[in-house]
């Protein structure tokens, strides 16, 4: 690794939050540490100062109430929410988002949160957990409150939190009904590469609204209006879809993929989500 920092073991969400505010900037928090060490060994990032939070009280718990809502704490590893029974029968759509994330060794130790807080545009659990209306709690010198996951992401790269703040845990709030979610990835190598341009989205089949959301293909990830619809086509709400993104998307090229590449796959991805949500079968197959 490139140059030094100071560690701490931190036993308390409050601990973390004054030495992460005394340290400033320089100040990071680390839960799995996938992304943070990897810049921090190419000289992405040189913090003076890394809290590490996968021991506080709490940080690695995965809680399903019965109505549907979940609550799962910052240290809680993909490979968990992957393989929690109940996440893969509600939500099969967070499962499939989670196992498009790394390989399976670095998804031992990768977090959701973490995912969330690298504020990547292509982030894989970012979209559909914006189509299920995901709300983060986030703690600092103000004690806690709750915000949604849309309002966590400022730019590639950089969250809306202060210095001093961190996020403890993300809730799926109930949702009163049968929900349906799906989510397509496309990338340059199959496994584990990051996502060209992703898709999540979820059906609310008591007032049949169906959201989506998009990933890398904008500076932040984005969740486009949800739409709300009677007896319609399929091809007629992929179109409307369809037509929403292009104008909501600003895709770049890069070494992944070029705009126009981008653009003319998302129609693709928009597709198979929706055909998933309203299939018979409903959600991932």
């Amino acid at each position: 690794m490139i140059g030094t920092f100071e560690y701490v073991s931190a036993r308390t969400v409050d601990e973390v939050c004054c030495r992460l505010g005394d340290a400033g900037p320089s100040g990071r928090p680390l839960a799995g540490g996938t992304d943070l060490l990897v810049d921090i060994r190419n000289g992405a990032a040189r913090p003076a100062l890394l809290v590490d939070i996968k021991r506080l009280p709490g940080f690695d718990s995965l809680r399903v109430g019965p109505s549907g809502e979940i609550k799962i704490g910052a240290g809680v590893s993909l490979n968990r929410i992957a393989e929690e029974p109940e996440i893969r029968r509600r939500y099969p759509g967070l499962a499939a988002s989670a196992v498009a994330v790394g390989t399976y060794p670095v998804r031992n130790r990768a977090t959701l949160v973490g995912n969330l807080c690298n504020a990547s545009p292509a982030a894989d659990t970012a979209p559909v957990l914006l189509a299920l209306g995901a709300v983060v709690t986030v703690f600092g010198s103000g004690g806690a409150r709750e915000i949604a996951l849309r309002d966590l992401f400022a730019s590639p790269k950089r969250t809306t939190l202060a210095i001093g703040e961190i996020v403890c845990g993300v809730r799926i709030p109930p949702h009163g009904g049968p929900v349906r979610t799906a989510f397509a990835k496309q990338q340059r190598v199959r496994g584990h590469d990051l996502a060209i341009a992703s898709v999540g989205g979820a059906f609310f089949r008591g007032s049949r609204e169906l959201r989506i959301a998009i990933g890398s293909c904008a500076p932040t990830p984005i969740l486009l209006d949800p739409i709300e619809f009677g007896e319609i086509t399929a091809d007629e709400i992929v179109e409307r879809v369809a037509i929403t993104a292009a104008r909501a998307v600003s895709p770049i090229s890069d070494l992944r993929a070029t705009t126009e590449y981008r653009r003319a796959v998302l129609p693709v991805l928009i597709r198979r989500v929706i055909e998933r949500l309203l299939g018979p079968d409903g959600g991932e197959r």
